[in-house]
């Protein structure tokens, strides 16, 4: 028997099962056990008695042996789906929980909430992406379709009609926001069609007509709107609904009437059961008609919790509800904003934001991510994958190696292996069509014509597109092939209206990968950090100035000097690529009162020189792969105090200075040097300072004499060559 991992049970739509993201047969399981899994998943979070799950199964007269009937049938879904998709014994049974077993409606509620939260952060592509995908997984709300309208299946339908319609807000704000109205205007109306009064709904459309400037059109939804209330349930539109109505007959701006308020989060009925309404409820609705506080209301303004208060604390919040209440956190904000703790990089995040937004709504995209090494190439990267899963995306991932270069494609290979293999060959065929069998032999590592190889990959990113928004990340793409370079560039001028997003790191100065596809595809180069950016992360001035002065702002180095003297501990992280992560305000923290603070720095590492062998790693690791003879030349450069010229190296070292001059470019590319005037100098003075402390001491000494030699005698030919200037000058004088 197998554990259940990667199961997924779809109550909206049609009812599936699935592991893996591959349905299980129909008939896989049937009867009275498929009706058992629908009622766990739907009351999924509480514990069922086999007395309460026989009476729902069979509501007619259940069998002799309940107890054991039920006990039966949660053995065979354990056995078709693995022991952990039913939790409990016969005293009560469960759902199991994530990660080994899922439900849509969960996996939509998170999605809501990311919208919701997106939009309060002020990332409204990302809120709209959020939303689509939640519309998308809820099947505009259809929830066990077929089932007799029994409370539990009641239940999850209204759970699943409440995440609707947020979804549709959600979107309908979202095309506001990024000036699409078109789009707006799409959810708005659905929102309308599926609750005829829903008024924030006809405000957003209201306002998306307004936008595209169609102002009769939202006049005509308020007063179909209007016509409706007084029709049904004699009222008028709500206040903020006429002020939407006044701006539109004044011209004025819409979207900023009055603020939208939030929603309220999600509370789930499904252990309530549906009653009839009571007579306090129906004194309750008169007042809201005659536009009255009801009796429940004059509690509440008088401090007092009134009984639909106290019924809503009795109540289960639904999944994402739950999730935000353990985390501490309200319903519908996310859990951790894009970048947090991430110190100077809101432009590259708001550039991956907006690309993952473009591609959510059908804009393919390639993002290149280029820099030195260890300035964030690869959190950035991971911060995408974040974006991309929290928002509803499928996320494919694969690392270039060198030594793989000859491998065909592997790079695309190991990112589609694990989804192509996990479908079944009619489903491949039925999504790549004739590109299936190609899309196999690749992945099985045979040999084919490159373009065949091109055609397959595009159409199963096409298929998978088509079923939820596509985030492929390739790490590293200057290791690759030349074959995957192409593909990259392939997918980016030839692939469109696909929701895809290609997000790929390239070391620059290597393999020229930066340089072919400059052009073509999006390139965000994240440079050093700034001086307040150091100063942000040091948590104290003058540590900061030493460290941004030896460091130029690398945020590798700067994370690896902070750390270096004591001061990294628990309030600094450094990722692998060396991106700095500041996990919580230094204000008051170590920094006040370390051992680098205050006179301690004159004497600490830091101001000292001395580096820890930590530190030294980290530096000849970002010089990993340029090889001898440019290390040769940074190694003789580091025992000139400033800037330097490869013709004096190139004397130095015995070399033509043409030669020393294309190594130093080679550096230069890595971003380990910078130029100043006609000179070289190193872009951080910590490089230096280890490449003069790995050198060997012989070597290192040949290389100070002839530096010394070689500037002395630059020196008395410059004073020779202005003392003859001068005399030139003055006998042309006493002439």
């Amino acid at each position: 028997m197998t554990e259940a991992h990667g199961v997924m049970i779809r109550l909206a739509g049609s009812f599936t099962v699935e592991r893996n993201g591959v349905p299980y047969p129909r008939g896989a399981v049937g009867g009275k056990a498929r009706a058992l899994l629908k009622l766990l998943a739907a009351e999924r979070g509480a514990v069922l008695a086999a007395d309460r799950i026989a009476e729902e199964l069979w509501p007619c007269g259940g069998p002799k042996q309940p107890v054991q009937n039920v006990a039966t049938l949660v053995s065979r879904l354990r056995g078709m789906l693995g022991t952990g998709i039913v939790t409990g014994g016969r005293t009560g049974y469960r759902l199991g929980g994530a990660p080994g077993v899922l439900v849509d409606l969960d996996l939509a509620a998170e999605l809501v909430a990311e919208a919701e939260g997106c939009l309060a952060a002020g990332e409204p592509a990302l809120a709209g992406a959020a939303a689509g995908r939640a519309v998308e997984l809820l099947h505009d709300g259809l929830v066990l379709g077929g089932e007799p309208d029994a409370r539990w299946v009641a239940a999850a339908r209204d759970e699943a009609a409440g995440l609707v319609r947020r979804a549709r807000h959600a979107a309908a704000r979202s095309g506001l926001r990024t000036a699409d109205p078109a789009r707006a205007r799409r959810a708005a109306e659905a929102a309308v069609r599926a609750d005829p009064f829903d008024e924030v709904a006809y405000r957003l459309l209201m306002r998306a007509h307004a936008a595209a400037g169609e102002p009769a059109k939202a006049l005509l939804a308020y007063e179909r709107l209007r016509s409706r209330l007084v029709a049904e349930l004699g009222t008028d539109p709500a206040a903020e609904t006429r002020a939407v109505h006044l701006a539109v007959l004044r011209e004025q701006p819409t979207t900023g009437t009055r603020p939208v308020p939030q929603e309220e989060p999600i509370v789930s009925t499904r252990a309530v059961p549906q009653e009839e309404p009571t007579a306090g409820t129906r004194v309750a609705s008169q007042a809201v008609l005659r536009e009255q506080p009801s009796a429940g209301t004059r509690a509440v303004q008088r401090g007092e919790p009134t009984t639909g208060t106290r019924a809503a604390l009795r109540r289960k919040p639904a999944a994402g509800t739950r999730a935000a209440l353990r985390e501490g956190r309200p319903a519908g904000a996310r859990a951790v904003s894009w970048g947090d703790g991430l110190v100077g990089r809101a432009g590259e995040l708001a550039s991956i934001s907006g690309a993952w937004g473009r591609a959510v709504s059908g804009c393919t995209g390639v993002l290149l991510i280029a820099g030195e090494a260890g300035i964030g190439k690869s959190r950035l990267a991971a911060e995408a994958e974040r974006m991309a899963g929290a928002t509803g995306g499928a996320v494919l991932r694969a690392r270039c190696h060198e030594i793989e270069r000859a491998l065909f494609l592997q790079p695309f290979v190991d990112a589609l292996r694990p989804r192509v293999t996990h479908l079944a060959g009619d489903v491949l065929r039925g999504l790549t069509g004739d590109w299936a069998s190609a899309l196999e032999s690749l992945v099985r590592g045979r040999t084919m014509e490159r373009r065949y190889a091109y055609e397959a990959v595009t159409a199963f990113l096409r298929a998978l597109a088509a079923r939820e928004p596509v985030l492929l990340v390739l790490e590293d793409l200057h290791a690759a092939g030349a074959a995957t370079v192409e593909l990259v560039h392939y997918l980016a001028r030839r692939v469109s209206g696909v929701r895809l997003l290609v997000v790929a790191t390239a070391l620059a100065g290597e393999a020229g990968v930066v340089e072919g596809l400059c052009g073509v595809v999006e390139v965000v180069r994240p440079g050093p950090l700034s001086a307040g950016a150091v100063l942000e992360l040091a948590g104290d001035g003058e540590l900061a100035e030493e460290v941004y002065r030896r460091t130029g702002g690398q945020p590798q180095l700067v994370a690896a000097l902070l750390a270096d003297s004591g001061m990294g501990g628990g309030e600094r992280q450094v990722t692998a690529d060396g991106l700095v992560v500041a996990s919580e305000s230094v204000a008051g923290g170590p920094m006040a009162g370390g051992p680098m603070a205050g006179g301690a720095i004159a004497g600490g590492p830091i101001a000292g020189g001395a580096v820890s062998e930590e530190v030294r790693a980290i530096v000849l690791g970002r010089l990993r792969g340029l090889g001898e003879p440019v290390m040769r030349v940074l190694r003789a450069a580091s025992v000139v105090r400033g800037p330097f010229d490869p013709g004096l190296l190139g004397e130095v070292l015995g070399l033509p200075p043409q030669e020393v001059a294309g190594r130093c470019e080679r550096a230069l590319g890595r971003g380990l040097l910078v130029v100043r005037g006609c000179a070289y100098e190193f872009a951080d003075a910590l490089t230096r300072h280890v490449l003069y402390a790995t050198t060997p001491a012989p070597t290192r000494a040949v290389y100070e004499r002839r530096v010394t030699g070689e500037e002395a005698q630059g020196q008395i030919l410059a004073s020779a060559s202005n003392t003859a200037a001068s005399l030139s000058t003055g006998s042309t004088h006493i002439r």
